[in-house]
């Protein structure tokens, strides 16, 4: 129940925070230079090029005068937070991702706010989780409902945000998270709906029928051959420029400049995300004499950007890219208008699923954003095609999981791992009873009919513990005559514990938020064993012996 009304609340808070994240991008080109936003073509050159510059500029001096540990922003440092980190997210690394997404896209540099969003979402979900005090699981649950959220929001799909976070980030599907992920998604995607208005990105007309020729599914698979080697340039691109991370900030981000400032000034069409190019190019309001050029300069402008650590998101130029790669299929094809927007909502699912391996992600998105199903049986096809070629000629994953892997790190975590992230230390635990130093001897023989074994008691601020058995033994004593344990307090005859049973010092730690980390503290410290603090007043046993017989017993 805590978790879907956090859950909930985690929908709330991201759908704001994106309807927040929208405004500050499209306010300033709106109000300031009196252009829509992603609308650069309609600008004098000068103010293309002038931007682009400026917003490079600003970027290298942000990142230079901030510490290198508030640089890691965007998809892949959220993966290797959840898998190396606990899910713990820093907030001020978000607080830099939002400004300089921002700033990028105001600038017209060819990134996207999907990969941004998804970084807030993760960060609020994690915050809201830390605030709670949640377990390890608890912890993923509210990490993924932000994922979630903020691409729900972004997009307003609320079923293509839950998908891509399993899909995504989580590189599985984890039915134990799924009721307060999809409340989150779909409460984000109202929020959205209420604050921004409807997101009708595409001017595409509802699909009315599709006939499942031969010549469809053949100019499918010329789409899919045509994606493939986009994505393959888009991924080869990026990956041949992070050799450079360890280049000077000014001399990458000058790069970008140049390399923006170039396309500003000759195919403005391809600067921002490309929404609105694409939605114009569908509507017949844009004319270019080379479509081609176009999809070649965004596929490698964008991955010149983000391969040089221009933070920002790939998610909605790749989106884009494929709408284009689509559109010139279909026309190369010679087909009708319908056909044109079908194509493109192949191509944007053809992209997705080849860029970043997510399959369901791709298919469902596009269904939502067309509110058709139409196109299943073809998108289905070029999906499929393309994450198959890409991993059997290219040996591509998503472009996520090969940036963790050339930083040297996993994109998942093993199945012992997720094993003992996905249970709390109750299995383990065994009750103890907490008992004054000092103790009535009444008291003491009502031990006798209790279940728990051990007891524990404070020494000068240290707790030791000792067998509930071994206390009831030293009561016997007194068959022998007067002990020094004895203790008179008026008519009342008390038992003084430290004096009366040999007892051991047993360290006292906070409740951690899995069996791993239960795991590591035992591995860090070699201790047998350790009180958890439930509560202010009250402690559970953990033994290593315990734990390890409860690890056996699950194998």
């Amino acid at each position: 129940m805590i978790l879907a009304v956090l859950g909930a609340l985690c929908g709330l808070l991201s759908g704001l925070l994106m309807a927040f994240f929208y405004a500050v991008i499209y306010l300033p080109t709106r109000y300031l230079i009196d252009a829509d936003f992603d609308s650069f073509e309609s600008l004098a050159v000068e103010w293309r090029v002038g931007l682009s510059f400026t917003a490079c500029i600003v970027l290298a001096l942000i990142f230079i005068l901030l510490p290198n540990r508030l640089h890691k922003v965007g998809v892949p440092y959220v993966v290797e937070r959840l898998n190396y980190h606990h899910g713990n997210l820093p907030v001020w690394n978000a607080v830099v991702q939002f400004f300089s997404a921002a700033i990028g896209l105001a600038g017209g540099l060819s990134i996207g706010k999907e990969g941004p969003a998804v970084h807030l979402g993760a960060t609020l979900g994690g915050y809201l989780a830390e605030k709670a005090k949640l377990p390890q699981y608890g912890v993923e649950t509210l990490l993924a409902c932000g994922v979630a959220g903020a691409i729900s929001a972004v997009f307003q799909t609320p079923l293509a945000g839950v998908l891509f976070a399993f899909e995504v980030i989580f590189l599985e599907y984890r039915q134990r998270y799924v009721l307060p992920v999809l409340l989150s998604s779909v409460i984000a995607t109202l929020v959205s709906h209420y604050v921004i208005g409807p997101l009708d990105i595409f001017s595409i007309e509802s699909i009315s029928s599709v006939l499942l020729s031969t010549d469809l599914f053949i100019a499918c698979f010329v789409l899919v051959v045509f994606i493939v080697l986009l994505s393959a340039l888009f991924l080869h691109t990026q990956k041949s420029l992070w050799r450079f991370s360890g280049m000077s900030i000014w001399w990458r981000f000058s790069l970008v400049a140049v390399a923006t400032s170039l396309a500003a000034i000759y195919l403005p069409e391809s600067l921002g995300s490309g929404y609105l190019s694409l939605s114009r190019l569908l509507s017949g309001d844009l004319i270019l004499y080379s479509l081609l050029l176009l999809i070649l300069v965004k596929t490698v402008l964008t991955a010149f950007t983000i391969g040089l650590g221009i933070p920002g998101g790939m998610i909605g130029p790749t989106f884009i890219i494929g709408g284009l790669a689509g559109v010139q299929v279909a026309l190369v094809f010679d087909n009708s208008v319908a056909d044109v927007a079908l194509f493109a909502l192949l191509g944007m699912a053809a992209m997705m699923a080849a860029c970043f391996q997510a399959p369901l992600t791709a298919l469902v998105a596009i269904i939502e954003m067309t509110h058709s199903s139409e196109a299943i049986v073809p998108a289905l096809f070029v999906i499929v095609f393309a994450c198959l070629l890409m991993r059997v000629f290219f040996h591509q994953e998503s472009v996520f999981v090969e940036r963790l892997s050339f930083m040297g790190m996993s994109s998942t975590i093993s199945p012992f791992q997720r094993y003992l992230r996905h249970h709390t230390v109750k299995p383990v635990a065994e009750e103890v009873l907490l008992l004054p130093r000092v103790i009535p001897i009444e008291q003491v023989k009502d031990l006798a009919s209790s279940m728990v074994d051990y007891v524990v008691f404070e020494i000068e601020n240290e707790w030791r513990l000792a067998r509930r058995i071994a206390v009831l033994d030293a009561l016997k004593t007194l068959e022998q005559g007067p002990q020094l344990w004895l203790v008179s307090e008026g008519d009342r005859v008390k038992m003084d514990l430290s004096l009366a049973l040999e007892s051991t010092l047993v360290p006292v730690i906070d409740e951690p938020s899995s069996l791993e980390a239960m795991l590591g503290w035992f591995q860090k410290t070699g201790m047998p064993e350790v009180l958890v603090a439930v509560s202010d007043s009250s402690f559970s046993l953990v033994s290593r012996h315990r734990l390890d017989q409860f690890l056996l017993k699950s194998d």
